[in-house]
C-alpha cells in the first residue's frame, strides 16, 4: 500500500467527519420550520422541537460536503461505530468544539423496587457519557438568544 494513498483517503476522511459534526451542530436549525404567525404575534422558532433522523443527517452531509448520500451515510455510521467502540474499550473520545464522550462506573448499590418497595441489589455497571463542548453550548445559545429575540414583538411577550 502507498503510504500517501492512504494519506490523502483519510484525510477526506477527516473533512467529511467535519462536516458530519458541523451538520450534527446545526442540522435541527436546519430542518426545523418557519415560525407561524397567529393573531399579530409570531411564533418562536424553539416553541417547535423536531427529532432530527439519521436520514435528515445524512441528507444535510452530503449536501454540504457535497458528496453522495451513500458516502454521507457510510462516513456518519463509520463515525459513531468508531465512536462506539473506543467508549466502549474504555477510551475517551474527544472532538474539540463538539463534546467528549466517554464512559463512567458507577459501583453497587442498592435501591428498592418502585412497585413493592422491597429493597433490592443494583449491580455495578458502566455507563455512557457526554460532555458538551464549548463550540455546541454556544451555538445553542445563539440559538437559544435568537429565538428569544424573535418572540419579542412590539414591547410583548409572545404567547
Amino acid at each position: 500500500r502507498c503510504p500517501r494513498a492512504t494519506l490523502v483517503r483519510e484525510s477526506k476522511m477527516v473533512r467529511l467527519l467535519a462536516t458530519v459534526l458541523c451538520a450534527l451542530l446545526s442540522c435541527a436549525e436546519a430542518f426545523r420550520p418557519a415560525p407561524r404567525a397567529w393573531g399579530g404575534h409570531v411564533a418562536a422558532r424553539s416553541s417547535v422541537r423536531m427529532a432530527v433522523s439519521k436520514g435528515d443527517l445524512v441528507d444535510a452531509i452530503a449536501a454540504r460536503a457535497g458528496v453522495s448520500k451513500k458516502m454521507a451515510g457510510a462516513v456518519l455510521s463509520s463515525a459513531l461505530d468508531v465512536i462506539v467502540e473506543s467508549v466502549a474499550d474504555g477510551n475517551k473520545v474527544s472532538l474539540v468544539g463538539f463534546g467528549t464522550f466517554d464512559s463512567k462506573e458507577r459501583a453497587a448499590r442498592e435501591g428498592r423496587n418502585p412497585q413493592t418497595g422491597e429493597k433490592m441489589q443494583i449491580a455495578a455497571t458502566v455507563a455512557p457519557t457526554f460532555s458538551f463542548g464549548k463550540g455546541f453550548k454556544d451555538a445553542c445559545k445563539r440559538s437559544y438568544s435568537a429565538s428569544v429575540a424573535t418572540r419579542t414583538l412590539n414591547g410583548h411577550e409572545a404567547p
